[in-house]
């Protein structure tokens, strides 16, 4: 299947054995948290979640890879607030960020998404996605499992939840696909905290196959315009300097549409473009070297089709 093949977003590694203990917590803002993932293995590692405690309710940002992630995430809540879980916001639909929504939901959570629940398996193979996940996480992990990412309040455009004297928005603020093509940012602007999903991974390399290399651009242009003091990328540290890692993320796409355009125009077929590039990782579907080489492949087609002028 198509999408768990491409990467819908980790590896075997990004699952340990879970405790009763919680996760890392680090708080941004006042009311703000981070719940932390991995650091130092970009898309392979666990992801990052986050939640805001408003005084009238905590609002999660996304639900992590499985139920049992889902649990330990509720617990690390706990750890700092008993105030009730009002919303889950999902930054898109890949496993690794939302399959562990059932639990969230089960605790009172209604969830906010954008509409568009596809990353390249049809609604007839998301049971065959929840198998093909399962051999990613273990049985396990999967206990209780129901997909919970259809949204209870949808996100298309932009949305504004006003809770406790918090002002929080979500937004989808750019044309199309970028990571995917149903991408969210959370946004605090007093704060002035994004929550940016995996528009943005630490290593700068974000993975367009399920999206858009031309909106991952516009996507980032928007981020940038926010000039945010704290970014929270999907996947892996913290930057000390926000405005940098959507530079870099920018650049390498800048540079990647480029060569591949550079590609087309000499008539070099996909496969002589993709040669040089280093080979993807065996096994290992969103090492560094593999979301490299696999946008490349999607941005040559991408690019390909806009020279022929079949996409705007």
């Amino acid at each position: 299947m198509r999408s768990i093949d491409t990467g819908l977003c980790v590896t075997l590694l990004v699952v340990a054995p879970l405790s009763s203990q919680q996760f890392p917590v680090r708080q941004v803002a006042s009311g703000v948290y981070v719940v932390l993932g991995d650091t130092g293995r970009g898309s392979e590692g666990r992801p990052n979640a986050g939640f805001i405690v408003t005084g009238d309710g905590v609002v999660v940002i996304d639900a992590l890879a499985s139920p049992a992630q889902g649990e330990q995430l509720v617990r690390t809540i706990r750890s700092v607030t008993r105030e009730p879980l009002r919303w889950l916001v999902l930054t898109h639909h890949h496993p690794d960020h939302h399959f562990g929504a059932i639990v969230l939901r089960r605790a009172g959570a209604r969830v906010i998404a954008h509409p568009d629940v596809s990353t390249g398996v049809d609604e007839q193979s998301r049971e065959a996605a929840e198998s093909a996940w399962m051999l990613v996480v273990g049985r396990d992990q999967m206990a209780g499992f129901a997909y919970a990412d259809v949204p209870d309040r949808a996100v298309v455009a932009g949305d504004t939840l006003r809770l406790g004297g918090k002002v929080i928005v979500i937004a989808h603020a750019w044309r199309g696909p970028a990571h995917t093509a149903g991408d969210l940012i959370v946004w605090l602007p007093a704060e002035r905290v994004l929550f940016a999903g995996d528009l943005l991974i630490e290593d700068g390399v974000t993975m367009v196959v399920d999206g858009s290399g031309k909106g991952l651009l516009e996507a980032l242009d928007t981020l940038r315009a926010l000039a945010p003091r704290i970014v929270v990328p999907g996947h892996g540290a913290i930057p000390a300097a926000p405005r940098a890692l959507i530079d870099r993320t920018r650049d390498h796409m800048v540079r990647l549409r480029a060569a591949m355009r550079g590609a087309i125009e000499r008539h070099r077929s996909l496969n002589r473009a993709l040669d040089s590039l280093p080979p993807a990782d065996e096994g290992r579907p969103v090492s560094l070297r593999s979301r490299e080489r696999r946008n490349a492949n999607r941005v040559y087609l991408e690019v390909e089709k806009e020279m022929m002028g079949l996409e705007p």
